[in-house]
């Protein structure tokens, strides 16, 4: 399995995957099949001005994909991890801890990686807890209109 960070330039890559996992788990997102797949190349390259998109890639198929962003106001030290995916025929397969390993080696400053997964979603908070993610105890409110929230994991690195 190959691990990489996509360039802008591949901003077609990233929409085909990124629309991949917006059909095969629309209720793992906030965003919206019907709305990303008609949006234009601008857009889609916009997608890499305050981030990086991290993709798997095993046999030249795209098996998992991760977003990492720096948020503002909070520490220099700490990313935040989302959009992820892992394709389902790879699933329990070692992709996204691939990816968590990955991110740790090429970013040895980062101490803490955060996440948030709807508080609905046992299975991906069962995978993130095996990978060592913990519960800050932090929650929020989802903003589609549901009750629906989001917790807050940390992985962090000594």
């Amino acid at each position: 399995m190959e691990l990489r960070v996509l360039a802008a330039d591949e901003w077609e890559l990233l929409r085909d995957v990124r629309l991949r996992a917006l059909k095969d788990s629309p209720e793992a997102y906030l965003a919206d099949y019907d709305e990303e797949v008609s949006w234009h190349e601008a857009t889609w390259r916009h997608r890499f001005v305050d981030s990086q998109w991290i993709v798997a890639q095993k046999d030249d198929r795209t098996v998992g994909l991760a977003r990492v962003l720096r948020v503002d106001g909070r520490p220099t030290d700490e990313r935040h991890i989302e959009s992820v995916w892992v394709d389902p025929g790879n699933r329990r397969s070692g992709v996204l801890r691939a990816i968590q390993r990955h991110l740790v080696a090429t970013e040895p400053a980062i101490r803490d990686w955060l996440l948030w997964v709807v508080d609905d979603n046992v299975p991906a908070r069962e995978v993130y807890e095996r990978l060592g993610f913990r519960p800050t105890g932090e929650c929020q409110p989802l903003t589609d209109g549901t009750l629906r929230t989001e917790l807050r994991f940390r992985f962090r690195t000594e």
